[in-house]
């Protein structure tokens, strides 16, 4: 077993139909139990989770390999008058479902719940005393700006940042935010590695949404050919690349997919070639968030 593998395996797909190249639905608890097997197998340490990912904790929970693992999970959005309490019963939600006494990181699902509200401090210290109680480890936010990192960054003590990077997505690199977290000693996930797998789609099945951005999709694929790697291997190298990146969060259906993902990281930490050329700025495609779906 590998332990210095990069990889980290997410776990929505366990609790909810997600991916916009999901034609399988939401894993079966067998298939779950196969692929934890699986990727104890290969040397993936941890899980990257949420509450609002339907009932993946709770699909966690039902197997016994799940505790094999350290746990990220996220107190999920906010509302307007959710303070200390709500935090502290979320963590204890989450131990709960998770059948685990400890998770190695708790993270903001939504930053913007500790940048705008006027009990912002209030939220994040509550979470920061579950780290004094030993219910935590770590604690951190999940961003999706530049921005947002910054203003964290600026006002609290934070252990873990999750961001989305991907070949597409280079917004963290060209602001030298993965450089600055470094230097802060502050653990960097990234996810969207993939693009919920719109980079490894057949552009010919893409929803018309993506129409205007076929040209930015077909120079990624044409990179993969003209350096005969395959999407998924070129997809996993940018964040091999990052020295500053601890674990690169990557999603599957089956233990079919997760094989064909550790195979790709294998040659991706191998792939030395500047990627720079294929970074994009338009948020419409980067920021699934932002796509209006005609065929959903």
């Amino acid at each position: 077993m590998n332990t210095s593998i990069k990889l980290a395996l997410g776990t929505v797909q366990f609790g909810c139909d997600y991916g916009v190249s999901n034609n399988q639905g939401q894993v079966s608890l067998q298939e779950v139990n196969n692929i934890l097997s699986l990727a104890t197998e290969v040397g993936i340490t941890t899980l990257d989770t949420a509450s609002a990912y339907g009932n993946s904790e709770q699909a966690l929970g039902q197997s016994k390999l799940a505790s094999q693992f350290n746990i990220v999970s996220k107190i999920p959005p906010l509302k307007e008058t959710d303070n200390q309490n709500e935090i502290d019963q979320f963590i204890e939600k989450s131990l709960t479902q998770l059948k685990v006494k400890q998770l190695d990181a708790v993270l903001f699902h939504q930053v913007d719940n500790i940048i705008d509200p006027l009990n912002a401090t209030e939220r994040f210290n509550a979470l920061a005393e579950q780290k004094i109680l030993g219910k935590v480890k770590k604690i951190g936010i999940s961003v999706y700006t530049p921005a947002q990192l910054n203003y964290c960054c600026e006002h609290f003590k934070i252990d873990l940042v999750q961001l989305p990077l991907n070949v597409l997505d280079q917004r963290f690199m060209q602001t030298k935010w993965l450089d600055k977290l470094a230097n802060l000693n502050i653990e960097v996930h990234t996810r969207s590695a993939f693009l919920q797998g719109l980079l490894l789609m057949d552009h010919t099945q893409l929803d018309p949404y993506f129409t205007p951005h076929l040209k930015q999709l077909k120079k990624f694929t044409d990179s993969a050919k003209y350096y005969n790697v395959s999407p998924l291997a070129l997809a996993l190298a940018i964040g091999c690349q990052q020295q500053a990146v601890t674990k690169i969060v990557i999603g599957c259906c089956n233990t079919k997919q997760l094989q064909e993902i550790v195979d790709a990281y294998y040659i991706a930490v191998e792939f030395k070639e500047d990627l720079s050329v294929l970074a994009c700025t338009d948020e419409k495609l980067l920021l699934p968030n932002h796509w209006k779906l005609r065929n959903n």
